[in-house]
Parts: structure tokens; sequence; C-alpha cells
């Protein structure tokens, strides 16, 4: 039963991660935000841009750390100083401040996020690996409706600066107790229930790092969700001020923000229980299906923005399954969460740009349209490059036995 109770923990671990508190719902602050200081919508486009940046730069040393010194002591590090740098968001009167504390939260806090919390899982599972990952990232989609109905609540009720300590201070307290109660890290074999086989109890199996990059399969994972992201991260962040542009109240902007949460769950739990039984192609073909059927509603304005977006989070939210599960079966255990980190670290340049160049082609044109036009072809190409890979890859021969508990 160990291991359903440290599933608790990865799930709240996700749940205060710097996507659900940060990057996701930044977008709630943009009319906020630019309205006070006069900037427009690229500049604010290149706040979360910058944040990626920094994302990504720390995800391979993320990795690293969780490998060398534990998931818990490095999630520990990272809800403290992640949390309290988001807050201070909170004291922010110029841009380069806003920019640099923007960053430095996002670069803190992945501390403890996917390559802590997702490394985790898979030491304590390997038969249900689909489904632990499917509860684990399913935290971030209970965090992002969560924080951004709340977000949204204090910046009507108090402002946007309070909204920042509001939401900062339940995560820290939330991460505080989580990390006391739920996390532990497992050092030996793998639980008796999970083994698949003799060598899941005495062994971990994988690749290091330079030799899982020195595979096409690397780059061809992580091109595919480059593409992913560019697309459901450039219509996500700009959908509140779309909608608002189209005409929609503040009522029905989120509520069709919180159709993309639950979309984002629905991604995350059915699309982690599909991997345990689908090959992993096929899974990933359903979800970009939904992505690119998500786009095509968006061309159409209000009338189909809720089932649109249902269906792009619900694709954002299946991604980071596929991709973990992707990296456990094709590159094994050994040095998951540096392979995972510096994969993840990869997809991130389409978080980067998306946003960037959505902002710049409503600044020019005063409308999304053209930009959205584009976006239909990219699951397209994404599925293309998956299906390039491998079909059914040997499992990397090193073994090695690790410490007993």
């Amino acid at each position: 039963m160990k291991r359903w109770s440290v599933l608790v923990g990865c799930f709240l671990g996700m749940s205060i991660a710097p996507p659900a508190l940060l990057l996701i719902p930044l977008g709630l602050f943009m009319k906020a935000v630019t309205a006070e200081f006069g900037w427009s919508r690229t500049d604010f486009a290149i706040i979360i841009s910058v944040a990626s940046i920094c994302n990504a730069l720390v995800m391979p040393l993320a990795g690293f750390l969780v490998d060398r010194f534990g998931a818990r002591r490095v999630a520990l590090v990272g809800t403290v100083l992640g949390c309290g740098s988001y807050m201070c968001l909170s004291l922010t009167h110029s841009f380069p401040a806003f920019v640099a504390i923007t960053a430095l939260s996002v670069a803190l806090g992945n501390l403890a996020s996917y390559p802590a919390f997702l490394f985790l899982t898979q030491r304590w599972f390997d038969k249900h690996l689909g489904l632990a990952f499917a509860i684990t990232s399913s935290g971030l989609a209970v965090g992002t409706g969560g924080f951004s109905y709340l977000i949204s609540q204090n910046i009507a009720l108090n402002g946007w600066r309070e909204a920042f300590l509001v939401a900062g201070a339940i995560a820290l307290v939330i991460g505080l107790v989580n990390l006391l109660v739920f996390v532990r890290d497992n050092n030996g074999p793998i639980p008796e229930a999970e083994r698949r086989t003799e060598t899941s109890q005495l062994e971990v199996v994988g690749m290091t790092l330079r030799e899982a990059m020195a595979t096409r399969d690397f780059w061809l994972y992580s091109m595919a969700f480059v593409l992913v992201l560019f697309g459901a991260v450039g219509a996500s962040f700009h959908l509140p001020a779309m909608l608002s542009d189209w005409g929609a109240s503040a009522t029905q902007i989120a509520g069709i923000i919180a159709a993309g949460s639950a979309g984002s769950l629905f991604g995350r739990l059915f699309g982690g229980a599909l991997l345990d039984h689908l090959h992993t192609r096929t899974v990933a073909g359903i979800f970009l299906t939904c992505q690119l059927a998500g786009f095509l509603m968006l061309l159409d304005g209000l009338g189909w923005a809720l089932a649109a977006s249902f269906l792009i989070g619900a694709t954002q939210g299946a991604e980071i399954d596929i991709l973990g599960y992707l990296i456990a079966r094709r590159f094994g255990k050994f040095a998951y969460a540096r392979i995972f980190g510096s994969a993840f670290s990869v997809t991130l340049l389409g978080a980067i740009i998306g946003p960037i160049v959505l902002g710049m082609v409503f600044d020019k044109s005063g409308s999304y349209r053209t930009g959205l036009m584009l976006f239909p072809i990219l699951p397209v190409i994404a599925f293309g490059l998956l299906c390039l890979s491998a079909k059914s890859p040997n499992q990397p021969q090193r073994v090695i036995a690790p410490e007993a508990t």
C-alpha cells in the first residue's frame, strides 16, 4: 500500500508545480497587468516565453539532481524557493522585474515538478506504469483548475497582486504537508505487486543520457512534442484574451477555461489508462486527432470554444503521460530523470515560441485568425514524426543492481 500513498504525494506535488500555479494560469493576469503598466500582448507573451526558456534550461539540471540526491530532497528545495519567489511577483513595478521574477519562480519551482514526481512514479510502479503516470500528471489538471479559479476570483475582487500572494501561500502549505506526509524515495527494487519480470525485481535497466541522445528516437519524440506544445500552449495562453475579444462574459471565459482543465484531467487519466493496454502510437494518434479537431473548432469563434478548449486541454494533458511512458519503455530506468528532463526541455521550445508567434499575429493584424488557421497542421506533422520512431525498440541491456531499502 505504500506505493499508493506515494502516488497521492506525486499527485499533490504536481498540483502545485509551476505549470499549474504559474505557466498555465498566467494568461488570466494578462488584461489586468497590461492595463496597469501599458504593455502590449506581445510584451506579456515574452514573459511566458522567457519563463519557458528558464524552464527548459533547468529541466536537465533538475533531472541530474533528482538522480543524484533523490526526489524528496530536491522537491523540498523547489517547493520552498519556487512558491516564495512566486509570491514576490506581487511586489513588481517594472517589466524587467516581472520577467526576472517569473523566470526565477519557474526555474526554482521546477525542481519540484516533472523530473521529481515522474521519477518517483516509475520507481514505485511498473506493471501499472501508464495508470500511475496518469494519476500523477492529473494533479496538474486539478491544480490548474483550482488555482485558475482562485486567481481569477482574487483578481476580480482584490487585484492581481493579492492573487499572487494568496495562491503562492496556499501552494507552499500544500507542498510542505505533502512532502512531510506522503512523498517517499525508493532506492530499492520495484514493489513485488508491480513486478513484470524478474529483472524488475532486482535490477535497474536502461541507457545513460548520452546513449539516449545518440538515438534517432530521442529526437523524434522531442520534436513531435515541440509541435504539440507550440499549438497547445500558444492557444491556451491567449485563450482568455481571445474569448474577451469575441465578446465573452467573465462567466463564459471562466467556464471555457474550466473546460480546458477538465479536458486536461480527462486526457491524463484516460490516456494513462490506455497506455497500459494499447500501443503508444495509437494513444498518441487518438489525442492528436482531438487537438486537430479543437483547433478547427476555434476557427468558428465563440460558438465552439467550449468544446475546443476541452479537446485541446485533453491533448495537452495526455502529452506528458505519453512522453514519460515512451522514455521509460524506450530508454529504461537507469537515468530516467535526466533523460526525461532533457527531452522535456527540448519540447519546451514549442511552449516558448507559440505564445510569442500568436501574440505577434494579433499585434500586427488585430486578430488571432491567421495564426489559428496554421495550427491544425501541427498535430498531423507531430504524428508523422512519432510514426518514424521504432515501433518496438529493443529494451536497453545495461543492468545495475539498486541499493536495498
